[in-house]
């Protein structure tokens, strides 16, 4: 079970020649195990986990737009400026939002205090960035960047014919318009919690779901209006359990505890957590967290959205499936029993 303590982990700098862009990056994923840019496909994780703290007057990178990639932002400390399209916001402490491919976009810092937030990205195998403010164009792979001169389909590859017309491919569908950025943030105050218990109160919590507060379908594919992966605050109040122990056959969730103490019981052991504590649980890793005796302890999960998953519950010996939305037990038969 990958696992770190995030005031452990170390700053890395990243800045520009002239220091015009330039943060301190602490890289959750990679800490976790995780590869650079590079998704399950590659070995890596669903999603990318950093925390960057943005000095005064500085920037995190210019201004672009992502052809894949989708990105959430938490302001963990200080106040940012963002800008999004052609608009510019301010957002102070705790406020959530996000970007969807094809938004250009850019983090600054022109406050007099450090800005530190938490960035959250899905690893598409494929992504192109455009640089509106210099007209580059970059692609990953293979990591370089350009700037366009048009030129036709076929140019290069046979003689052009005198006066002929130029060669106009099919394009595609016109994309969606974007929803308006005052509807893609919001700060987790103006949320309720949501309350639930099992029947007998043996698991009870609260959470916030901040994805779906921001306008994604729950367990839905980005393609028909979900987003890549689900952001959820989380509550237990002293003693509290949260949920059965269970595991995921498809689901990645990384829980970052914010505040707090409790224990994770993980597989065949129970460790302790405290605030700052960072657990990354693959599919397959049976997991439970329950509060300390003595405080309330709050969460942040992220989680992918797979489009199918099922469930194991080792301590009752179900299983449950998310569509259909049912649990069972399961009696073992013969592949062609009933068939033949």
């Amino acid at each position: 079970m990958p696992r770190i303590h995030l005031p452990d982990l170390p700053e890395t700098e990243q800045r520009s020649p002239r220091g015009t862009f330039r943060s301190f990056v602490r890289d959750v994923s990679l800490a976790l195990g995780g590869i650079r840019n590079g998704g399950t496909w590659c070995g890596g994780h669903p999603f990318d986990v950093q925390f960057r703290r943005v000095p005064p007057g500085a920037a995190v990178c210019p201004f672009h737009a992502h052809l894949a990639q989708w990105e959430y932002f938490i302001v963990d400390a200080g106040t940012a400026t963002v800008r999004a399209g052609a608009e510019t916001h301010v957002l102070g402490a705790g406020e959530v939002w996000f970007h969807p491919p094809g938004e250009p976009h850019q983090l600054l810092n022109r406050s007099d205090t450090d800005l530190v937030v938490l960035i959250v990205t899905d690893n598409p195998p494929l992504d192109a960035f455009h640089y509106p403010d210099s007209g580059k164009w970059g692609l990953r792979p293979p990591g370089i960047y350009f700037r366009l001169a048009e030129t036709g389909y076929f140019d290069g590859e046979e003689d052009p014919l005198p006066d002929a017309p130029p060669y106009r491919p099919s394009g595609s569908p016109p994309t969606p318009p974007l929803v308006p950025f005052a509807q893609r943030h919001l700060h987790p105050d103006t949320l309720p919690w949501d309350e639930w218990t099992s029947p007998k109160g043996k698991f009870r919590g609260a959470f916030k779901e901040l994805s779906i507060a921001l306008g994604a379908a729950r367990n839905t594919p980005t393609g028909l209006g979900g987003h890549p992966f689900d952001l959820e605050l989380g509550r237990l109040e002293p003693g509290q359990t949260g949920c059965p122990f269970h595991s995921h056959a498809a689901q990645w969730e990384l829980f970052l505890i914010r505040s707090g103490r409790g224990t994770f019981r993980i597989d065949d052991a129970t460790v302790d957590v405290r605030a700052g504590d960072a657990l990354l649980h693959p599919p397959g890793t049976a997991h439970q967290l329950r509060a300390a005796p003595d405080c309330e302890l709050t969460y942040l999960l992220i989680a992918d959205n797979p489009p199918v998953d099922y469930w194991h519950y080792p301590d009752s010996g179900k299983r449950g499936l998310r569509h259909p939305r049912l649990f069972f037990r399961p009696q073992e038969l013969d592949y062609f029993d009933g068939e033949e």
